[in-house]
């Protein structure tokens, strides 16, 4: 063997080892924990000065440009994946949760406000908290809790309901699964938006009617939680101050904004009356939003069966498809909704005329479980 061939080989033989030392793809749903522990640490070493907080930004403003500009993922998770790894991400990120809204009453009150720098560096701190931690709400909080609400345990349930008490949308559960699921694109359904249907309208008609089907289906757990919430806050306050109870407050605003915005293009225009409710959702294949929405973007297969963990959720080949992830959809949705909504018309409109349109595409590394049983 001559030299050139040699060292050629020698270079494929480490290269093939390197490849084996790499984890599997599905470890990105670790990236799940990158934006909670990613604020953690901006609360721990806080407060800051006013640039150095902004600079604490640019992570999730580059996590963004990739959720927008990256790869995709079609991709199902190995059966013989571990059970505890994913698990594990919601367990951590439930932890993460509670932590982070105790560090941020601890940090909005510890800032200053006697002279003009501590002011600047003040208000540069809650510009640092506005921007990364309602995403951060959405992402770390609300999304495990969905996963949550869906388990076949109890207690699992429960800490799906503890984890939207920090959030103040307790309700969520209860409205969650009697009326999106069971009436889903119905008229009847709180979060399937008409096409057509301002973003601001459907944020309003969503609120009220999801606290109207919780009271209806049960109040006494509406008031109950309800009650929690308000005893949550005040406690909240009393610790560490009014000033931090109204930032929180209004990341919790924030949060939920940004999951009516998600609810609002996973399903636009899919309404029984249109004819097109059959397909549940809109397709996403975004890699980012796959694993910051904890496989959220699998939303199809998710309502079909919605027992199934997030891991052993399937991408969907039928429907139209969103040109970038959920997080560059949901700025799209807040703020250009009428660009939205005339970008969607005409993707539902070259859907509908479409000739070859596709059943659900089995995806590489198909989960050899039933897809009809969730982990118990």
């Amino acid at each position: 063997m001559d030299i050139l061939t040699k060292t050629a080989a020698d270079g494929i033989s480490r290269a093939v080892r390197l490849w084996g030392f790499l984890p599997p793809w599905w470890c990105g749903f670790g990236l799940s924990l990158f934006m909670p522990i990613c604020v953690l640490a901006f609360f721990a070493t806080g407060p800051h000065q006013a640039l150095q907080a902004l600079a604490w930004t640019l992570p999730f403003a580059a996590l963004f440009l990739i959720d927008c500009f990256g790869p995709s993922e079609r991709r199902s998770v190995p059966a013989d994946a571990p059970r505890w790894f994913f698990d594990g991400i919601l367990y951590a990120l439930a932890l993460l949760q509670a932590l982070n809204v105790l560090a941020l009453g601890l940090l909005v009150s510890r800032l200053k406000w006697a002279g003009l720098f501590e002011i600047t560096d003040s208000l540069g701190n809650l510009l640092a908290v506005r921007i990364m931690v309602g995403t951060n709400f959405c992402c770390a909080a609300i999304c495990p809790a969905h996963e949550f609400i869906h388990r076949h345990r109890r207690w699992q349930r429960m800490l799906g309901r503890l984890l939207l008490v920090t959030v103040f949308f307790d309700h969520f559960a209860i409205a969650h699964k009697i009326a999106h699921h069971a009436r889903l694109g119905s008229a009847l359904d709180p979060s399937t938006a008409a096409a057509g249907e301002s973003y601001e309208d459907f944020f309003r008609r969503a609120a009220v009617q999801q606290w109207r089907i919780a009271w209806n289906a049960n109040r006494r757990a509406t008031v109950t939680g309800a009650a929690v919430e308000a005893l949550w806050l005040v406690v909240y306050a009393w610790l560490f101050g009014l000033l931090a109870a109204a930032v929180y407050l209004r990341c919790v605003y924030l949060a939920v904004r940004v999951l009516e915005a998600v609810n609002y293009l996973q399903h636009y225009g899919l309404t029984e009356g249109s004819g097109l409710s059959r397909l549940t959702a809109w397709r996403n294949d975004s890699a980012i939003s796959l694993f910051l929405f904890l496989g959220l973007t699998r939303h199809a297969h998710h309502h079909r069966h919605p027992g199934v963990p997030y891991p052993r959720l399937r991408a969907s080949g039928e429907g139209p498809l969103m040109p970038c992830g959920y997080w560059g959809m949901a700025v799209m949705v807040l703020r250009r909704n009428e660009k939205y909504r005339s970008w969607a018309a005409s993707q539902v409109n070259a859907f509908v005329g479409s000739k070859d349109r596709l059943a659900i595409v089995p995806s590489t590394n198909e989960p050899a479980n039933d897809p009809g049983r969730g982990w118990r």
